[in-house]
């Protein structure tokens, strides 16, 4: 069933909550508010869909408006402020956000298409500040962005996004508030953590990620070890449990473990093919003997496809990486 503007409307009211919708309607014209009233009276129940439809629309509008004129979802949050009260605007804001997978800083990484102009934003900010902003994108813009920056300043970025824990949403939106004028010319937002400090350098260049982890480790040996158990290379295949190995096997192209294990070490061979039929190893090893030789960057490009394919079974826990740390002594 396709809404008019009026029933989206009240859709919308409908979602918000009874307080901030008699707010709301208290400013309206009189007309407006029958129509719209009239509205809610028939809407029994509205569906998980259609709350969710009314409120992506109406976020998007916010989002996708020209930031240089008034709109978006900052100056969304100003009217509600002045109409609901600054809590009441924010719990409002906050339902919207939550409900549309919108997270802190998407206005302004859209505003920002280019990853250039958002470095140029935020490179001269205080550490925190750019950690703060590099936990809440994507983490392979994120990766591409600190790879950008000074070495210097990366590796305290990272150590600052793994030691963040929660950050009031009034500071973030302060900061984001900042930064949206430089790009002119209530509850806790969990964010940052080893986590995504781990996320962010696993999609970095490899000698990117390795700079960094050696900077990390000079200034606090702890915290790169914890960072560096929650990352992963190809030759950590091994430490993946046979039963992991075996569901990691569904999911990678055949090609692609051909040419990967062409120049693979023997322990990884071995853990390849001791969780495979014995008919489907029987044919791999037959293919690696006849195949000829290849470039060491397509083989390196096949490892990489299948270390992505690990590391997002791991971060999900479809499977599990089990690390000795201790050593056992036989005499």
């Amino acid at each position: 069933m396709k809404l008019n503007g009026i029933q989206k409307v009240a859709g919308f009211l409908i979602a918000l909550g009874a307080d901030p919708c008699a707010k709301l309607l208290k400013m309206m014209e009189s007309d407006e508010v029958e129509k719209i009233a009239a509205e809610i009276t028939k809407i029994q129940r509205l569906s998980p869909e259609a709350t969710e439809s009314i409120i992506n629309e109406f976020h998007e509008k916010l989002i996708t408006s020209d930031v240089s004129s008034q709109g978006g979802l900052a100056y969304a949050t100003a009217v509600l402020s002045k109409a609901l009260g600054t809590e009441t605007a924010m719990n409002a804001i906050d339902r919207i956000r939550e409900s549309s997978n919108v997270r802190p800083f998407d206005e302004l990484s859209l505003s920002s298409s280019s990853n250039d102009v958002l470095l140029e934003m935020i490179k001269d900010e205080h550490p925190q500040t750019i950690a703060l902003v590099l936990s809440h994108i994507k983490e392979q813009r994120a990766a591409q962005i600190l790879s950008a920056m000074p070495v210097e300043l990366q590796a305290e970025v990272i150590i600052r996004i793994a030691n963040m824990k929660t950050v009031s949403s009034e500071i973030i939106s302060h900061i984001e508030d900042s930064l949206r004028e430089k790009s002119h010319g209530h509850e806790r937002v969990h964010t940052g953590g080893i986590k995504a400090a781990a996320g962010i350098l696993n999609r970095a260049d490899i000698d990117i990620e390795k700079q960094i982890m050696e900077s990390i480790a000079r200034q606090d040996a702890e915290l790169a070890e914890k960072i560096s158990d929650l990352m992963f290379t190809y030759d950590d295949i091994v430490l993946i449990t046979d039963i992991g190995v075996q569901k990691l096997l569904q999911e990678v192209d055949e090609n692609d473990l051909l040419m990967a294990l062409k120049a693979s070490t023997e322990e990884i061979k071995n853990k390849f093919f001791k969780n495979m039929s014995e008919r489907r190893r029987q044919s791999i090893q037959e293919d690696l003997e006849t195949m000829p030789p290849v470039r060491l960057r397509d083989v390196q490009a096949a490892q990489g496809r299948i270390l992505d394919i690990a590391k997002e079974m791991i971060q999900s826990g479809t499977i599990e990486v089990v690390r000795d740390t201790v050593q056992e002594i036989f005499v």
